[in-house]
């Protein structure tokens, strides 16, 4: 073996090392950061804990948690094992229950939703699967204190009775018009045609696949669980207080799942690309729909489309419930997944997404 190709061997051993210190060096930065960002408002706008989590290119890169999970017992929080409420991601969890079906042509996604449901009281106009998760259907979202119910329902059937009789508010397709009720009867169209509860749907068929371990539906029988204590801002001030509580009972598939961060992110991976669902569900569930007037809703099925500073998509969904604050949203063209969850309602994480985006880009 010569001087001069050993000289070139450790040449590149070296300049490897190099770059791997490099390379950890950044990261370090890039870490250090995301923590001074986070922390900043964690204390500016007094959320009681905060959990975060980013992937790069499918690997774990950063999964951190600051504040508590109980303020009065200091209880920390992990990324892992604590259970936040989601809110509105739920929807997000749903729509790939309704593709698993489409995928197997059990749905027809342009077909009468009265169709799969006989007994739903019949409207003026006919809706479909696709714009109940389009929120393009016309019924209507929350009024007065209904997001506060605090009653059990024994199933997705008992709680169409909240506002089925209801007219809708639009006819379907022409305006867009949020409205967690239109996921109710989506949920009990996937109860119907799976033959099996709804919960059961979502477990055996999203859950259970994609090994999200810590994800429930937010029931009293979790005691033995990491989950959070839910807080509110008390009046204007920057102050909390314990969230009253609620029975999300009747509002699994638009609001009533329980996730860690890390279970999210898992889940968006899965949805990074195809595997778990084909590429044209995928397309499916993550390209906006428009209206008949052919202005786009920058919503798809369950899945939003924001932007970063750079105008480049993210897609996913916010979550805002009783108690929780969720923000989860991919980046497709720097391959980031983004999780941020937080126990008080209506937390303002205001620029800390974009910035983690762009650290972590």
């Amino acid at each position: 073996m010569n001087n001069h190709f050993i000289k070139t061997c450790l040449f590149y051993f070296f300049g490897i090392i190099f770059f791997i210190g490099c390379e950890n060096s950044f990261h370090e930065k890039n870490v250090l950061l995301a923590n001074k960002k986070i922390i900043e408002i964690l204390n500016k706008n007094k959320l009681p804990g905060i959990s975060v989590t980013v992937l790069k290119s499918g690997n774990k890169i950063y999964s951190k948690a600051f504040g508590y999970s109980d303020v009065d017992l200091k209880k920390e929080i992990d990324p892992a094992k604590t259970l936040f409420r989601i809110g509105s991601f739920s929807k997000t969890l749903t729509a790939s229950a309704l593709m698993f079906y489409e995928e197997k042509k059990q749905v027809l996604l342009d077909s009468n939703v009265n169709f799969y449901l006989k007994d739903y009281p019949e409207k003026k106009w006919n809706f479909t699967p696709r714009q109940l998760a389009g929120h393009l259907s016309g019924i209507r979202h929350y009024k007065k204190n209904e997001m506060y119910i605090n009653q059990n329902f024994d199933s997705v059937f008992d709680a169409l009775k909240i506002f089925s009789e209801d007219s809708l508010l639009h006819k379907p397709n022409t305006k867009y018009l949020y409205s967690t009720h239109a996921w109710v009867v989506l949920s009990a169209v996937i109860e119907k045609i799976a033959g099996k509860p709804f919960l059961s749907v979502m477990k055996d068929q999203v859950f259970d696949p994609l090994k999200m371990k810590n994800t429930y539906a937010d029931i009293e029988d979790l005691s033995n669980k990491n989950v959070v204590k839910y807080y509110q801002y008390k009046d204007s001030s920057n102050s909390y207080e314990l969230a009253p509580k609620v029975n999300n009972s009747w509002k699994w598939a638009g609001g009533g799942f329980l996730s860690t961060t890390e279970d999210i992110a898992a889940f968006l991976l899965a949805h990074s690309s195809p595997g778990f669902l084909n590429s044209k569900s995928l397309k499916t569930l993550q390209t906006s729909q428009e209206i008949c007037s052919g202005e786009k809703t920058n919503y798809g099925l369950g899945w939003r489309t924001k932007y970063d500073r750079k105008n480049n998509p993210l897609i996913g969904h916010t979550g805002g419930s009783i108690g929780g604050t969720t923000y989860a949203f991919l980046s497709p063209k720097n391959n980031v997944i983004l999780v941020i969850a937080s126990n008080i309602g209506s937390a303002q994480f205001e620029d800390l997404a974009l910035n983690l985006f762009e650290i972590f880009e």
